[in-house]
């Protein structure tokens, strides 16, 4: 029998568990959440940054699958809507999803008037909407928002629209007109046109794109690439849905192409979507395919240095 010893070695991070519970403009979602550690490593002392505004995912108040995707879907919709005017500065859906993941605040309703300072603070975001979908009797549903004042620590009142559920659209373009007239922003005409425009008239079309949307903030790519392309195929005239699904189908191909020392293990830079992953935190191997020896692997957790000592056996 031949006996083989190969010593591998490698940077593993430490200690994640322990602290894994704690804590501008429009931008196609790439995968990986490295930024959003660093923001974290470096959150302490760190002050909002310039005028940027920030648009997490909608509180849902209702059960209702239905109602959840066109929260998402219209909380989508109007940052696209906001970012028309060019008085504001949206910050990235890719970076602001980073940073909910990473705290596991991407399911909708976690970001409120506790956690919207933390987060603005980490996305560099002087204010965050706060917003909310409520359903109400007779088919209808209601639209609230307020806007968080990260360096001030206030919230202004909020501003609310309803509107059927055969026409949600409508509440959407009216709680946007509603949140400028809040912030003191005066619209051109043409951004106006813009805002007013609507991408879709299918209420199915709009549902899968909510779909796409929260699978998008839960770095499930794939996923958001197969419903965006059906919200497209329901409505070829919906650009926006085809022109997301060729985005989260370049994302999903980064996703699984990112080095991975060991098999069934996240990308080195995948991003952290589940609760079991963050447990596999230590198990992420920096190789020299990634990274330099000489520097931790991870900014928010101290790193070390181990030797895996793999004997092979063979007849």
């Amino acid at each position: 029998m031949i006996s083989r010893t190969v010593f591998l070695v490698a940077t593993c991070t430490l200690a994640a568990c322990a602290s894994a519970g704690t804590g501008s403009r429009q931008a196609s979602t790439v995968p990986g959440d490295s930024t959003a550690r660093a923001a974290l490593a470096a959150e302490q002392g760190r002050a909002a940054a310039g005028n940027a505004l920030g648009v997490p995912p909608f509180r849902i108040g209702s059960r209702d699958p239905s109602y959840t995707a066109l929260g998402f879907a219209l909380a989508d919709l109007l940052t696209t809507d906001l970012a028309r005017s060019s008085q504001l500065q949206l910050v990235e859906r890719s970076r602001l999803g980073e940073v909910l993941r990473e705290l596991d605040l991407a399911s909708s309703g976690r970001v409120d008037s506790g956690s919207a300072p933390r987060v603005g603070r980490l996305v560099q975001a002087r204010r965050l909407l706060i917003g909310g979908l409520d359903s109400l009797p007779g088919g209808e549903f209601r639209l609230t928002a307020r806007v968080a004042d990260v360096a001030q620590g206030t919230i202004e009142q909020a501003v609310d629209a309803r509107a059927p559920l055969a026409d949600a659209l409508s509440a959407e373009k009216a709680l946007a007109f509603r949140i400028f007239e809040a912030l003191g922003v005066t619209l051109t005409p043409a951004e106006r046109a813009l805002i007013e425009a609507r991408p879709t008239n299918s209420a199915e079309a709009l549902q899968a794109y909510g779909r796409a949307v929260s699978a998008e903030w839960s770095g499930d790519w794939r996923r958001a690439q197969s419903e965006f392309q059906r919200a497209s195929a329901v409505d070829p005239n919906f650009r926006v849905a085809s022109d997301r699904a060729v985005a989260a189908k370049a994302a999903a191909d980064a996703a699984t192409t990112t080095a991975s020392l060991l098999p069934g293990l996240r990308g080195i830079d995948g991003p952290v979507i589940s609760v079991v992953d963050r447990l596999n935190r230590p198990l992420d191997y920096i190789t020299t395919r990634s990274r330099p020896f000489g520097g931790a692997g991870d900014p928010a957790f101290p790193g070390t240095l181990v030797m895996v000592v793999i004997t092979i056996r063979r007849p």
